[in-house]
């Protein structure tokens, strides 16, 4: 163990043995606490999915049969191409458009909201391209704003309720660890809030640390390291005052853990991370809890029910706990105690090492390392690093987390891709840094399998293996798994939108240059979720590296040209109806939500049969023209929610995803400002058009884990200083 974490358990970490009313250095006598029964009914239920309650698929079966054409295109085959280009503000043909049939740019008259972007287009009297971004986005825009609705009207008052009620009952018992635990986020709820004198210094400091977000400290109550520069509000949450203190105190609930493994040696190196005396009572202490929650009541309603509704409705959106919670200590407790537990009993050693052994053995560990205790692999005396370390550090940070965050396959792909579960490339490097490429590939892109080629990801050790495990998980995954979660199954579209095309489909959508691009919206619309789950999905961690390194009268041009992929707009439509079926049974579906679903839902529908037609080679109908004529106005009826957040329709979106202990520095994902694309396809009367749309902008980089960037500061850096696209963007992006 450090000598700086010697003296924080010297000095501060009474609290951590604490649970007693008596004053300084015998708040570790535990045993002073009056006995008391304890409540753990035989199973504490929780949704484990939510797809059998709420998901219906939508089908979309068609057979691809477009005519196509040979590329490269010739540019006088393009009737309307010289329009198109000259509204697009481009002089001359680039040459990628006629090789790859498309391209990509920006434009002098850019913007990030999309119903401006057709609004302009509309004038054009030009066909106008719908990307299936752009839908993509309008689910984004749902799940954000429906999310933030309930956390402030439902949810921040439950919440407070609930962390009242377990500080109160734990000042009075004497227990001095649960009392601190929840006059932290007492403190962030309510600013009128004045802790207990005998835990005030604990709490000040540690709202301190809050309030900083410097990175990783001492953690004042707990005794181990934690990252403070999580507890930094963005997306949504900047909105306002009362999403702030929410945002804080659900970082808090959701990854301050009541560790259950403890033993010598501890530290940051060592077998485990605290003493078994401080796990055997952050034990006892979760136990307390979980009873509490069992048997105290506000307004006539136990608070476990209230627990319940917040987790379940959180979990709806965003996922289940990847750690232990009230669920698992409950049922564990009932099996180790029967039907005469008490404080005296949980105490114990035996019951403790009873209860760890059984949790240990029927309960997973976490799949995602989320930095706690600031854990370094160390290297052996040959200077070799064992990949099982981050396996070892599941079982480390195994514990009871009181609203942990959520399990998410994309953050276990971006954790187990890095070191030490990766290892050295040729060159003696770690790979301490994923990319959304490793996620992508994972899902199944060639694109992203190719780029990562390219950048030499398979020359680090198990690399290959890793991904491939990964990529198996992925495609075992059954329609139950696919739509547990809206999260879920937003990323299922996802998961259809980057499947290979091939015959019948319009000839720019067979080439690497598509590919590429589906790829860039792929990442855009995947950093648009994470954006608005970046409170609840667990961030992966990099642990710390010890010591480490035509004819002759032209054609009318037509209405438009949706992107034909009606399976992605099928999924989106059955995962709107998904969160609407939900949010009625949880009754917070109010009369205008409900309307705006319809709006979107028949938005969607029509997408989907629009694309279906074209897929098969059929003409569009005149209502389907009418459709895409008048989509500006329909996109806006749909999206544009009367100012009730202040990111409105922008798709300037960013989100940091993970955390590399060693350069402490983050990944941030990001989606800009629209860029255009122009498409050329046959139509069923054969003539070859050319289209124009806005499509979504993808952004990666690294940046400093104590300055995470909010929405506000990631669209400054645009306006001033817009970072380079990612390299393999140079194949379809025209500068």
């Amino acid at each position: 163990m450090s000598a700086g974490i010697s003296a924080v358990l010297i000095t501060t970490f009474v609290l951590v043995s604490s649970c007693s009313s008596r004053e300084g250095s015998s708040l570790i006598e535990h045993h002073r606490i009056d006995s008391e029964d304890l409540d753990f009914p035989e199973e504490v239920e929780v949704a484990a999915s939510f797809a059998d309650r709420f998901y219906e698929p939508v089908g979309s079966l068609v057979e691809p049969d477009m005519s196509t054409f040979d590329l490269p295109a010739q540019a006088s085959e393009v009737f309307n191409l010289s329009h198109v280009l000259r509204r697009a503000g481009i002089d001359n043909t680039p040459e990628s458009l006629l090789e790859n049939g498309f391209i990509v740019f920006n434009a002098f008259y850019s913007t990030d909201n999309p119903i401006t972007a057709y609004e302009t287009i509309s004038d054009w009297d030009q066909p106008v391209y719908i990307s299936s971004g752009i839908p993509l986005h309008m689910l984004h825009i749902f799940f954000d704003q429906i999310l933030q609705n309930l956390e402030e009207k439902y949810l921040y008052e439950d919440l407070l309720i609930v962390c009242n009620s377990l500080y109160k009952i734990n000042l009075d018992r004497g227990c001095a660890l649960n009392t601190a635990f929840f006059a932290v986020p007492l403190s962030l709820l309510d600013p009128s809030f004045i802790s207990d004198p005998s835990i005030a210094d604990a709490v000040f400091s540690e709202l301190e640390l809050i309030e900083q977000h410097l990175g990783f400290e001492d953690s004042p109550i707990f005794g181990y390291r934690e990252d403070y520069s999580q507890y930094i509000p963005r997306g949504h949450y900047t909105a306002s005052e009362r999403l702030e203190r929410y945002f804080k105190t659900m970082m808090w609930l959701g990854r301050l853990t009541l560790l259950l493994n403890g033993g010598e040696p501890h530290g940051q190196t060592a077998t485990y991370i605290v003493s078994e005396d401080d796990a055997r009572e952050m034990t006892a202490s979760a136990l307390l809890i979980v009873s509490d929650l069992n048997t105290v009541e506000s307004d006539g309603e136990l608070l476990l029910n209230k627990w319940k509704r917040i987790y379940e409705i959180t979990a709806f959106f965003a996922g289940f706990a990847d750690d232990l919670s009230v669920p698992e200590y409950s049922n564990a407790a009932r099996e180790i105690a029967g039907e005469s537990a008490d404080t005296d009993l949980i105490w114990s050693p035996d019951f403790y090492h009873q209860f760890r052994n059984y949790v240990n053995a029927n309960y997973a560990n976490p799949s995602i390392y989320s930095g706690t205790g600031e854990l370094i692999s160390m290297p052996d005396e040959n200077g070799e690093f064992n990949p099982d370390d981050l396996q070892e550090a599941f079982v480390k940070t195994t514990g009871f987390r009181f609203l942990g965050q959520r399990y998410t396959p994309d953050s276990e792909i971006l954790g187990k891709l890095v070191f030490p579960a990766v290892g050295l490339n040729p060159s003696g490097r770690n790979r301490f840094m994923p990319t959304g490429l490793d996620v992508a590939a994972a899902f199944g892109s060639d694109a992203a399998l190719s780029i990562l080629e390219e950048r030499g990801a398979f020359e680090y050790d198990f690399y290959g293996d890793s991904l491939a495990s990964l990529t198996s998980m992925i495609e075992d995954y059954t329609p139950s798994d696919w739509h547990s979660t809206l999260y879920m199954s937003w990323l299922h579209c996802l998961y259809l939108l980057q499947k290979e095309k091939g015959e019948g489909y319009p000839d720019f959508m067979c080439n690497d240059a598509w590919d590429r691009h589906t790829l860039s919206n792929f990442l855009a619309s995947w950093a648009m979720l994470r954006h608005d789950t970046i409170l609840y999905a667990k961030q992966s961690y990099t642990m710390q590296c010890g010591c480490a390194i035509g004819p002759d009268e032209e054609p009318v041009p037509s209405a438009g040209f949706v992107e034909p992929v009606p399976e992605v707009y099928a999924e989106l439509r059955a995962t709107l109806k998904m969160a609407e079926r939900g949010l009625m049974e949880f009754g917070v579906l109010d009369d205008e939500i409900e309307m705006r679903f319809n709006n979107a839902t028949t938005i969607l529908k029509n997408l989907q049969n629009i694309a279906e037609r074209e897929l098969a080679g059929e003409q569009i109908s005149s209502e389907d023209a009418d459709f895409l004529k008048d989509f500006a106005r329909r996109l806006e009826i749909a999206i544009s929610w009367g100012g009730i957040t202040s990111e409105g329709l922008e798709t300037s979106l960013i989100a940091d995803v993970h955390t590399d202990q060693n350069s402490m520095s983050v990944l941030e994902v990001a989606s800009g400002n629209l860029d255009y694309c122009i498409v050329i396809y046959r139509r069923p009367d054969g003539n070859i058009e050319a289209a124009i749309g806005p499509v979504l902008s993808y952004y990666e980089f690294t940046w400093p884990m104590s300055d995470r960037l909010t929405d506000e500061a990631w669209r400054e850096m645009i306006a001033n200083d817009e970072p380079e696209r990612p390299f393999w963007t140079e194949m379809f992006l025209e500068e």
